[in-house]
């Protein structure tokens, strides 16, 4: 059966906080995640379970709702839905690339922009398309001070939904980049990122947003 948007953006994010911490994820956190109540984030999962994309594992030694009932957590199973496979399978490893390219030569701008724009013709997928052009954007301010990128980090915070909060920090962006020189395949990052963002699932735009947060803090 076919999974409806809604069910792809849960079974993503479960993914996603799975592939972060290497353990089986609890339904709270994905509600807490996606902003939903813990009973609709508990319902989809079940329902993803039954569809076999995943499993329930039922942890001992902690109790949920009173005495006698085991601690419910979700893992996802080989099963995974073919439309997102680029976002839960090659995403970590392109994330940490960039993040550990962004942290190594955050004092070269200049290189680091020049590399990815030499790498970004060659980059397949929509998400990994938008996370090279985040990232050169990201480069491009790597020069700032210290208190410009935590005002641009604060907005992030600020922000009530990841798409917001992407939308902010590339308003924010330009207006920080308008005082000094803007190259042109700069400036086609940005309209490209502006374009690319609208076109995402939500569950790709909760990848981008947490590895904006986690770049500017660095």
């Amino acid at each position: 059966m076919a999974l409806t948007r809604r069910r792809k953006d849960f079974l993503a994010m479960l993914i996603q906080r799975y592939e972060q911490r290497r353990r089986p994820v609890h339904y709270t956190d994905v509600a807490s995640d996606l902003k939903v109540s813990r009973w609709t984030a508990y319902d989809i999962l079940r329902r993803l379970e039954q569809d076999g994309y995943l499993e329930a594992v039922y942890e001992t030694g902690r109790k949920e709702g009173g005495p006698g009932r085991a601690l419910v957590l979700y893992r996802p199973t080989r099963k995974k839905d073919p439309a997102r496979r680029e976002s839960a399978e090659d995403w970590p490893a392109l994330r940490g690339r960039l993040l550990n390219l962004l942290k190594e030569k955050r004092q070269r701008a200049r290189e680091i922009v020049g590399e990815l724009l030499h790498e970004l013709p060659e980059i397949k997928g929509r998400l990994a398309k938008s996370a090279y052009n985040l990232a050169v954007l990201i480069a491009h301010l790597g020069e700032m001070s210290t208190s410009g990128r935590k005002f641009l980090s604060e907005i992030i915070a600020r922000a009530r939904h990841p798409e917001e909060g992407l939308s902010l920090f590339t308003g924010a962006a330009i207006g920080a980049l308008l005082g000094g020189a803007v190259s042109g395949p700069v400036e086609r990052c940005i309209k490209r990122l502006q374009r690319q963002v609208a076109e995402l699932e939500p569950g790709e735009v909760h990848f981008l947003a947490s590895f904006l947060k986690e770049a500017l803090e660095r």
